[in-house]
């Protein structure tokens, strides 16, 4: 009898720590305008996708902005939910409302009686619908009295956190699961604002709207109310006894000992993709528990000698640590690997099916509801396919794939060709057929060209030369301008170019043979990874006696580009880095391309 009760007492605390979304699932978010920024449920989306890409779960997200516990301008509450939730028959419902109910003033007995009966009401509503589906009752998000001075005394997240309570009990007595978004924000901002107080002020900007920072932090607290899991993968290998001594959610073969460790790795997640190069998403994170709970992904290398060792993930250098970090554990997740980009690849699609929904319903389905009756039907079917297919590859992107990873001893291979201070091991083309640009300066640690005269450009090159490399910079370029990365490039400008045509019909990440006769040129989609008016960073790879180039734009590889033959003078196979500024009226009058952090990598 004693070891049936402690099997069923494993069993119950197994079932609570399971993912609260299971395989068929379809979520429905249900909220005020904080839900209609599509930022937290997003991100809520790709986590359970990328964590669990096995299961099918499917999302919709039906926030609207002004939305109480009454409904708003999307209907009364009767027709949003009949509208726009129950129509979806989901198995899950999560609800959100509370900022506007209190009415941005001090506590009123008759708004929270509004609010308190019509919330039990929402909930007797959804169950009446159906009894099955399972409720998630979010604590409403916070309105920002940590970075900012309260508007009167106690100020209004006091009463939002009364409005909190009552969720809290309410889903208590009715079953229901809570998640508190409110507390774990104010939490992370008293800490964000002990960093950087100025900075801090950027994550929920005017107090009520969090930007998607704070959003994270609110998909944190949902998901750890769902018991999501923390473990994206973990693998560790003992080097000085040969042998990988664990593997966790993960596959690990093909192991070889060296003096380094290379193997071939296939976890079976991905990791959330977090730009931690957003200095305002990397403040949030860093002062919240989000990596440590929600963001794991270890390799552990036990018994290596000491000194540094670099990590290689299908030959892009990822992470330099010293031996005695490898032995602790080093978390990959918020480094830009190759599975932190498909991920990314993964988010970019939730966010399209998720705005292809939000046209289906505010631009078609409600506004148009009694001006179009014909063709109503066809279009939101044709919309509805439409997502459906992005929903598909946003399923398919989640499938985990297999990478090369090696870890070799010694630091990265990257070597600075810019100091940040002067133009030292560099010159100015006097022959190149762009001109002889004066323009060329070190402004705040960047390298800066400009036309000297209207219509005036010309190319700055390393001195030295390269076969096969890597090179890695930043660029911020003023909108009009047009430049280039020369690659194995002549004195002459002559060359394999990575176009930075940042102007009205450009390309940035593309390639084009500057003076160069059958090189057929390459554009990419670009612009929905380069951030405008910002420093973004930009890696080339070129190798091979035929050329084969890559570029990744701000840890995306947007470039996988091949030539069909050696197109320099002469077939050469190496040549100088060169910087470009574009002859003629290809450039803004006054503007500047920008280049900083220039390194660059030898490859054999």
């Amino acid at each position: 009898m004693k070891i049936r009760h402690a099997l069923l007492l494993f069993a119950a605390i197994a079932a609570a720590q399971e993912f609260h979304l299971k395989d068929g699932d379809r979520v429905v978010f249900f909220g005020d305008s904080i839900t209609d920024q599509r930022l937290y449920t997003t991100f809520t989306e790709t986590f359970a996708v990328t964590r669990f890409p096995k299961r099918t779960i499917s999302f919709v997200h039906s926030g609207w902005g002004g939305d109480r516990v009454t409904g708003g301008a999307g209907g009364g509450i009767q027709e949003r939910l009949t509208r726009d939730v129950f129509a979806y028959k989901p198995t899950v419902m999560t609800i959100m409302l509370g900022m506007n109910d209190g009415r941005v003033r001090a506590f009123n007995d008759q708004l929270f009686e509004i609010y308190s009966r019509g919330y039990t009401d929402i909930v007797k509503r959804v169950k009446a619908a159906d009894a099955a589906t399972r409720i998630t009752a979010i604590q409403p998000s916070p309105y920002d009295d940590v970075t900012y001075e309260p508007k009167f005394p106690g100020g209004y997240n006091s009463v939002l956190l009364r409005y909190s309570d009552f969720v809290k009990d309410l889903a208590a007595a009715q079953g229901l699961t809570a998640a508190d978004l409110n507390r774990p924000v104010t939490a992370m901002l008293a800490r964000a604002k002990a960093t950087d107080a100025a900075l801090a002020q950027k994550i929920i900007p005017d107090r009520v709207h969090p930007g998607s920072s704070g959003h994270l932090i609110m998909a944190a607290a949902l998901l750890k109310a769902w018991n999501a899991p923390a473990l994206v993968s973990s693998v560790t290998i003992d080097a000085r006894a040969k042998r990988v001594t664990k593997y966790e959610n993960a596959g690990v073969v093909n192991v070889q000992f060296a003096a380094g460790v290379t193997w071939t790795q296939t976890d079976d997640a991905l990791p959330m993709p977090i730009d931690m190069s957003d200095p305002v998403m990397a403040l949030a994170v860093n002062s919240s528990d989000f990596v440590d709970t929600l963001n794991r992904q270890i390799v552990q290398v036990e018994g290596l000698s000491a000194g540094p060792y670099t990590l290689r993930i299908d030959g892009s250098e990822v992470v330099t640590r010293t031996a005695a970090e490898w032995a602790r554990g080093v978390n990959l997740a918020t480094l830009r690997t190759p599975m932190w980009e498909q991920a990314m690849r993964v988010h970019s699609l939730t966010l399209k099916h998720t705005g292809i929904h939000q046209a289906r319903w505010r631009t078609l389905q409600v506004p148009l509801a009694k001006d179009v009756t014909e063709t109503m039907a066809d279009g939101l079917a044709a919309l509805d396919k439409v997502e459906s297919e992005l929903i598909a590859r946003q399923r398919a992107m989640a499938i985990p794939k297999s990478h090369r990873f090696e870890l070799v001893p010694g630091g990265s291979a990257f070597r600075a060709v810019f100091n940040g201070t002067d133009l030292s091991g560099w010159h100015i083309s006097q022959v190149n057929h762009h001109g002889k640009t004066s323009g060329w300066a070190v402004e705040r640690q960047a390298i800066t060209g400009t036309q000297d005269r209207p219509g005036h450009g010309g190319i700055l090159l390393t001195d030295r030369q390269y076969k096969n490399f890597e090179v890695s910079l930043e660029i911020n370029p003023d909108y009009g301008c047009d430049s280039g990365l020369f690659l194995r490039a002549t004195e002459k400008g002559e060359a394999y170019q990575v176009l930075l045509d940042y102007l009205d019909g450009g390309a940035v990440g593309g390639v084009y043979g500057e003076r160069l006769q059958g090189v057929q040129s390459f554009a990419p989609a670009w612009q929905e990874w380069f951030k405008r008016g910002e420093w973004n960073h930009l890696r080339a790879r070129i190798e091979g006696d035929t050329p084969h180039i890559q570029v990744w734009m701000n840890g995306m590889k947007i470039t996988d580009w091949t030539d069909t033959a050696n197109h320099l003078p002469g077939g050469a196979t190496s040549g100088a880095v060169a910087v470009q500024v574009h002859a003629g009226n290809r450039w803004v009058p006054g503007g500047k391309h920008r280049f900083r952090n220039i390194s660059i990598r030898e490859l054999p």
